[in-house]
C-alpha cells in the first residue's frame, strides 16, 4: 500500500545556527502571534521565519528569501546521503515523561479516495490557501505530515530499535525545548532501509495530524507534475510515521468554548439528561460530554429519544460528533462565538468568565482507524495530537 522513500534531510548546523533547541518551532497551525513574536526573540535563527513568517509585506517570499540564505551560507545543510530518520520524541503529561517514536521518511502522495493514505478529519480552505503559497515559494516540505500505522505485531517497532542499537547509538542531533526531548538518527544501511520499505507497504497511512499539508501537497503535484518522472521529488511529500500502539501516542481532545448560553440551554434540554459531576471525577471516569458554566459541572447523556438522523452510522458514539450536532449546531446557526481549547484547565478558566465549556472525551487511535477505515471524516477540530511534531528539525527540500 503506502510507499516510502529516504531522502537527503536539510537539517541546521549548530556551529552556524547556536542551539538546536532555540531554532525549532512548533508547525504553523498552533503559532499565536504572541508565540511568533517569542520565537523571533528566541534566536535569529529561528525556523518560523520559514514555517511562519511574519505578515509584514509578502511572508511567502520572506520565507523563501530566508531559506534561500540559510542554505547559501550552510546555516541549513543537506545530508550528503539518502536516509530515514528516527525521531524521539520525549515529553511530559501529568506526572510521566513519555517517549514517542516517530520515522521521517519521503512518503508517496495517493489520492485520498485511494485508500492507501487515509483521512481523519475535514479541512478549512484558508489553511490550505496558506501553505500552498508557502510551497509554492519555497519548493520545500517545512514540517512533516504527521502519519500512523499499524503494528501491532511490532515488526517495525523492532527494526526501528535494531538500527539505533536500542537507542544506545550516538543520535545525530539532539535538540531540548522546554520539558521536551528530541534525538535523531540516520537509517541509510540498505537491508534496514528495504525491510522499512516493505513492511510499510503492506499497510495504510492514518494521516494524524497535517490533513492540510497532505492536500497541499496533492493540489502542488496536480499543478507542476503533469511532466514528472514517477520518482520526482514533487509526487512524495514529507512525513513522520508513528505506530498506532506506540506507548508515547498521545491524543487530546478538543474541548469547545462557546458564548451563547440561550441556545445552549435549549439543546440541552431538547436532546440531554444532565448530572451534575464533581471536577475531580472527570479526570478519572473520562465522561463523554461535561457542560461547564460558572463554576459548576454537568454531566451530558443522549436521551434514548434524541434524533440521530443526521448524524453518519460512525459518528454515532463519538462525544465530539454528538456535542456538534445536537449541542452546538443551533448556537453556530445563530452566530455564536465558539473557540477551541485543549487545555482542560484552560477550558474550565474561560468559563469562569462568563463563557461555557463543553469537555469532550478524546477519540483514541483505534477508533480513529476504525472511522477512517469507513471512509468517513471527524469534525473540524475533533483531535489534538500532543506534543507536535516541530518544524525546522528535518526538512525536505524537493529541489
Amino acid at each position: 500500500m503506502a510507499e516510502v522513500r529516504s531522502f537527503r534531510a536539510l537539517r541546521y548546523d549548530e556551529t552556524l545556527a547556536g542551539p538546536l533547541g532555540d531554532a525549532l518551532c512548533p508547525p504553523y497551525d498552533v503559532i499565536s502571534d504572541a508565540l511568533r513574536d517569542e520565537l523571533y526573540a528566541r534566536s535569529p535563527a529561528n525556523f518560523v521565519r520559514v514555517e511562519f513568517s511574519r505578515p509584514d509585506g509578502d511572508p511567502y517570499a520572506s520565507a523563501a528569501a530566508t531559506l534561500t540564505e540559510w542554505r547559501r551560507s550552510h546555516l541549513l545543510r543537506q545530508d550528503a546521503a539518502e536516509a530515514m530518520y528516527v525521531h524521539d520524541h520525549e515529553f511530559v503529561v501529568g506526572k510521566a515523561r513519555l517517549r514517542r517514536r516517530g520515522l521521517h521518511l519521503a512518503l508517496r502522495l495517493h489520492s485520498l479516495d485511494e485508500g492507501i493514505v487515509m483521512p481523519h478529519e475535514l479541512t478549512f480552505p484558508k489553511a490550505k490557501a496558506d501553505r500552498l503559497a508557502l510551497l509554492r515559494a519555497t519548493r520545500t516540505n517545512t514540517s512533516a505530515v504527521f502519519g500512523m500505522y499499524a503494528d501491532s505485531r511490532g515488526e517495525i517497532a523492532g527494526a526501528l530499535d535494531r538500527a539505533i542499537g536500542g537507542g544506545t547509538m550516538k543520535p545525530l542531533a539532539e535538540a531540548v525545548v522546554g520539558d521536551e526531548r528530541h534525538r535523531l538518527w540516520a537509517i541509510g544501511e540498505r537491508v534496514t532501509l528495504g525491510v522499512l520499505r516493505e513492511a510499510l507497504q503492506k499497510r495504510r497511512v492514518y494521516i494524524a495530524d497535517g490533513h492540510h499539508r497532505y492536500e497541499t501537497a496533492l493540489t502542488y503535484l496536480a499543478e507542476r507534475g503533469a511532466n514528472a518522472t514517477d520518482g520526482a521529488p514533487l509526487r512524495f511529500v514529507l512525513a513522520y510515521l508513528c505506530s498506532l500502539s506506540d506507548p508515547g501516542l498521545r491524543i487530546l481532545a478538543t474541548h469547545r468554548v462557546v458564548r451563547a448560553n440561550g441556545e445552549i440551554d435549549e439543546a440541552v434540554a431538547r436532546s440531554f439528561d444532565a448530572s451534575p459531576i464533581d471536577r475531580g471525577a472527570i479526570d478519572d471516569i473520562q465522561p463523554g460530554i461535561v457542560l461547564v458554566r460558572d463554576g459548576h459541572f454537568t454531566q451530558l447523556h443522549v436521551r434514548a429519544d434524541a434524533d440521530l438522523s443526521a448524524l453518519r452510522p460512525a459518528w454515532r458514539e463519538l462525544p465530539v460528533a454528538l456535542a456538534e450536532e445536537l449541542l452546538l449546531k443551533d448556537a453556530r446557526e445563530a452566530g455564536a462565538d465558539v473557540t477551541y481549547e485543549h487545555d482542560t484547565a484552560r477550558a474550565i478558566a474561560a468559563a469562569a468568565e462568563g463563557a461555557t465549556a463543553i469537555l469532550l472525551r478524546a477519540v483514541d487511535p483505534q477508533t480513529l482507524q476504525r472511522i477512517a477505515d469507513a471512509g468517513e471524516r471527524l469534525p473540524q477540530k475533533t483531535t489534538y495530537f500532543y506534543p507536535k511534531v516541530p518544524a525546522g528539525f528535518v526538512v525536505r527540500s524537493l529541489d
